[in-house]
């Protein structure tokens, strides 16, 4: 996978017409700011990142349930004790 900077794609927009996959980085803070995948490969990638934002969801409603289901114990504890 190649890769390239921020600055040269702003510099030269037709980069992204030559593009497969890359990484799109930003030389200057030296961190990846993220990856480019051509439309030619969405029939492949869009049903791995729809299950991967299913799971995600899924994991952060189980999460939010956890959370009210001990609210809820707290609150009760709390009623007894008054």
């Amino acid at each position: 996978m190649l890769s390239y900077g921020i600055t040269d794609i702003q510099n030269k927009p037709s980069l992204i017409k030559s593009m497969d996959i890359g990484e799109i980085i930003d030389k200057r803070a030296h961190t990846t700011l993220g990856y480019f995948i051509s439309s030619k490969y969405e029939s492949y990638i869009l049903p791995l990142i729809e299950q991967i934002d299913k799971e995600e969801k899924i994991k952060k409603l189980n999460k939010l349930k956890n959370h009210q289901d001990l609210e809820f114990a707290e609150i009760g504890v709390d009623d007894g004790i008054k």
